[in-house]
């Protein structure tokens, strides 16, 4: 696998991936994502997606999941992630909390490349709750 970052003038870049898929980086325009934006992106989602299967898997009916990601960043430069939680909010018939949490902690601590990649460098917790609209 290899994804290609080609410098755009200033500090933008357009990554390409082998898949054929693009997306544009900015450092500090706040035209696009800057790179540490996209490593908590990647955070996210692939957290969340391991939630969702799991909870699929476990025979519930997820009608939506979002990941809020909130996160400490160290106080001197180079400003660097101490810690980031992600916090999971889903729909679903039967749905409880402890559930999306059970999901989460395996996901976090078994399941999530990124998570894993990341868990030693910085301190990864999780939270849930179940939108009840």
């Amino acid at each position: 696998m290899s994804i290609k970052v080609k410098w755009d003038g200033d500090c933008r870049f357009k990554a390409s991936t082998q898949g054929g898929f693009t997306f544009d980086i900015d450092a500090t325009s706040n035209q696009a994502l800057c790179p540490t934006e996209v490593l908590l992106s990647a955070l996210g989602s692939c957290s969340a997606t391991d939630v969702v299967l799991i909870l699929q898997e476990r025979g519930f009916e997820v009608k939506s999941l979002e990941n809020q990601i909130s996160f400490v960043l160290t106080e001197s430069e180079p400003r660097l992630y101490k810690s980031a939680n992600l916090h999971f909010v889903a729909k679903g018939t039967g749905l409880f909390e402890s559930d999306i949490l059970q999901a989460a902690e395996e996901s976090v601590k078994k399941n999530c490349h990124v998570c894993l990649m990341l868990a030693p460098a910085i301190n990864i917790t999780y939270s849930a709750k179940v939108d009840e609209k």
